[in-house]
């Protein structure tokens, strides 16, 4: 296992960004997604301040970056995936917390893997800018 818990390129600070959005999201069960009465609903942002705004952009930001992240994740193989989501809690920790349980051995290869994998993707997607 590696000694740092910290992002070292682009593809680590995407993987944080979908991490976040992907945790952010919490379905409740028996409750529908919006109501027919106020589906069209859109709340005025002339009271928002500077604060609020920034907020609101920095979110939808991170949903853009997610949504186009998940099907990639989704398309690695199991070994990858638990590897990714094991690095990734590490970073946004910012320690090394927590360990793969599948593999810990070869936890540091199976990401450099998967990272490999993901980068032609994602660079297509257009959340990293080189190859």
């Amino acid at each position: 296992m590696t000694t740092e818990a910290i992002p070292t390129d682009d593809i680590d600070a995407v993987l944080t960004d979908w991490y976040e959005w992907s945790q952010g999201f919490r379905p409740v069960a028996g409750y529908s997604g919006a109501d027919s009465t106020c589906r069209d609903f859109k709340i005025s942002n002339q009271w928002m301040d500077y604060e609020d705004l920034s907020e609101v952009v920095d979110y939808q930001l991170l949903s853009v970056t997610g949504e186009a992240v998940e099907p990639i994740i989704l398309a690695l193989n199991i070994q990858h995936r638990v590897a990714v989501m094991t690095a990734v809690r590490n970073f946004v920790a910012g320690a090394l917390v927590f360990a793969n349980p599948r593999s810990p051995a070869t936890q540091d290869a199976d990401y450099a893997k998967a990272k490999a994998a993901m980068r032609p993707a994602l660079f297509a997607k257009g959340v990293i800018k080189r190859l």
